[in-house]
C-alpha cells in the first residue's frame, strides 16, 4: 500500500515539473521572438526611415553628393570653350542666313518673359528671334542646343565628348582637357536625340539691330561683349512653333517643383519661392497666357485676351489651376461642334506631354531648373487651312533651357509637375469636354494614343 502511495506521488512530481519545464520554455521562447519581432521592427523602421530621407534628398536637391554632382553641361568659364559654342552657333546660323538680316519685327502677344536687358523676341519669315541672356544662362542655352544638334550627327559623339564632357583643368597650365566617360557619354546623347522632336528647331545665332545703320551695327558689335563672350544684340534663331496656326492660344507652363538651381544664393532661392509658393507643391505654375477670343470685352484688336504672370501666381489651390486651365481652353460650356474641336486638341497635347513624361522616366542623367513647355492650340475652329497650308490643331514644346544641368538619378521635380499637369488636363477632358460614353484611358507613357474618341479607333 506504501508503495502504491509513493508511485503516485513520484508520478506526480515528475509531471509537474515537466508542465512547469514547458511553460518556461514557452515563456522564454516568447520573450525571444518578441524580441526578435521589435528588433525587426526596429530595422524594417529605421530602413525605411532611411529610405524616405534618401528619397527627399533627391526631391529637395539637398543631398550633398547631389548636389556636388549637379554640374552644368558646359564649363562656361573657360573663355576659349565658351567662344567655340559661340563660333560653332554663328556659322549655324550662316548657313540659313546667307544674306543681312533686316525687316524683323516685334513677336504680337509674346507671353514669355523678357531677357535680362530687356529685349523682346521678334520675328523674321518663318522664324523666332530669342534674345540670347548676357549672363551665364546664354552661354548654356546655346550650347544645350548645340548639344543636340551634335547628337544628329555621325560625328556627334566626337564633337559631343570635346565640347560637353567632363573636363579635367590643369592648375599649372589654367586649361581644361575633356575625359569621357564614353558609357556615361553615350547614354547622355541618345538621351538628347530623342529630346530633339519636342523642342523648337534651332537653326544657331545671329547678330541684329532695330533701326540701326551697317556701320551703328559694326561699332556695337565689337564694343558690347559680355563675360561670356555674348554680344548685346545677339538672337537665337528658332522655327516659329506658331506657324501653322491661324489664330495661336498660347500658354507657358514653368515646370518643376524648383525654377533654381541647387548652387543659387540665398536671395536667388527666396526670390524664386516667393514668387509661387505652392511650385513644390503643384510641381509647375502658369507663367503667362493669350486666347483667341473677340467676343471677349477685354479682347484686344486682334481678338486676343492676355493673362499676365500675376494670373498664374494667383492660383494657389489645385482646383483653382484647374479652371485657370479650362480657361486657356475656351471655357466648358462651349458649342458642341467648337467643344468637340477642342477636346481633340486637348488629346494632342496629352499625347505630346505623355511622350514628353516617357523621356523624363528615361532621364537618369539631366535636370531642367527653370524650363518650360510651351502649350498651343488652333482657336480659329472656322477653317482647316490657311492659303493652302494644313493648320495645326495643338502642338506642346519644351523651351528655356538656360539652367540644365548633369545631375544623377532622375528629374523628379519635372517629373512631378508633368504628372500634375496631365491629370488636371484628363480630368476636364473628361468633365467638360467629352462624354463619359467616349472617355476611354489608354496606354499612359510613351506613346501617341493618349485619350481618344470611341469613333477614332
Amino acid at each position: 500500500m506504501l508503495q502504491h502511495s509513493s508511485t503516485r506521488v513520484l508520478v506526480g512530481l515528475t509531471s509537474c515539473i515537466a508542465i512547469i519545464s514547458f511553460v518556461a520554455y514557452n515563456q522564454l521562447n516568447n520573450q525571444k521572438k518578441g524580441l526578435g519581432k521589435k528588433k525587426s521592427e526596429k530595422d524594417a523602421s529605421e530602413e525605411k526611415r532611411s529610405y524616405d530621407a534618401d528619397e527627399l534628398d533627391l526631391i529637395n536637391n539637398v543631398n550633398v553628393e547631389i548636389v556636388n554632382a549637379c554640374k552644368s553641361m558646359l564649363d562656361h568659364n573657360d573663355n576659349e570653350l565658351a567662344r567655340t559654342i559661340i563660333d560653332m552657333a554663328d556659322q549655324r546660323a550662316k548657313r540659313w542666313m546667307s544674306f543681312r538680316v533686316s525687316g524683323a519685327h516685334c513677336m504680337v502677344g509674346q507671353v514669355g518673359g523678357k531677357s535680362k536687358s530687356k529685349r523682346t523676341f521678334l520675328i523674321l519669315d518663318t522664324f523666332v528671334m530669342k534674345p540670347v541672356s548676357p549672363d551665364h544662362r546664354g552661354i548654356r542655352e546655346i550650347a544645350f542646343y548645340e548639344a543636340i544638334q551634335a547628337t544628329s550627327k555621325r560625328s556627334g559623339f566626337k564633337t559631343y565628348c570635346s565640347l560637353f564632357g567632363p573636363r579635367d583643368r590643369n592648375e599649372k597650365t589654367k586649361e581644361s582637357q575633356s575625359c569621357c566617360d564614353e558609357a556615361e557619354i553615350e547614354i547622355e546623347t541618345k538621351l538628347l536625340h530623342r529630346l530633339e522632336p519636342f523642342t523648337a528647331r534651332y537653326f544657331g545665332t545671329i547678330e541684329y539691330n532695330q533701326n540701326l545703320s551697317l556701320a551703328d551695327e559694326r561699332v556695337i558689335a565689337e564694343t558690347n561683349l559680355e563675360p561670356f563672350g555674348i554680344k548685346l544684340n545677339s538672337y537665337i534663331l528658332l522655327n516659329n512653333v506658331t506657324e501653322n496656326f491661324s489664330k495661336p492660344c498660347v500658354l507657358d507652363v514653368k515646370l518643376g517643383t524648383k525654377t533654381f538651381e541647387p548652387d543659387a544664393s540665398e536671395a536667388k532661392k527666396s526670390y524664386e519661392l516667393k514668387k509661387y509658393p505652392s511650385q513644390s507643391e503643384f510641381g509647375f505654375r502658369l507663367t503667362a497666357m493669350r486666347i483667341y477670343d473677340p467676343s471677349n470685352t477685354k479682347a484686344g484688336e486682334c481678338g486676343y485676351v492676355y493673362y499676365p504672370k500675376q494670373f498664374g501666381r494667383s492660383r494657389g489651390t489645385q482646383e483653382s489651376l484647374k479652371r485657370a486651365l479650362i480657361v486657356f481652353l475656351g471655357g466648358a460650356n462651349l458649342p458642341k461642334d467648337i467643344r468637340a474641336n477642342r477636346s481633340a486638341a486637348i488629346q494632342s497635347i496629352l499625347s505630346r506631354l505623355k511622350m514628353i513624361k516617357g523621356w523624363f522616366f528615361d532621364n537618369k542623367s539631366f535636370a531642367f531648373y527653370g524650363s518650360s513647355i510651351l502649350i498651343i492650340y488652333e482657336g480659329d475652329t472656322g477653317q482647316n487651312e490657311v492659303d493652302g497650308v494644313q493648320l495645326d490643331m495643338a502642338c506642346a514644346k519644351m523651351i528655356d533651357f538656360g539652367r540644365v544641368r548633369r545631375q544623377p538619378g532622375c528629374d523628379l521635380g519635372y517629373l512631378k509637375g508633368l504628372t500634375t499637369l496631365i491629370t488636371l488636363l484628363e480630368e476636364i477632358l473628361k468633365e467638360s469636354f467629352l462624354e463619359t460614353s467616349k472617355y476611354i484611358r489608354t496606354k499612359r507613357y510613351g506613346h501617341p494614343t493618349g485619350l481618344r474618341h470611341q469613333e477614332q479607333q
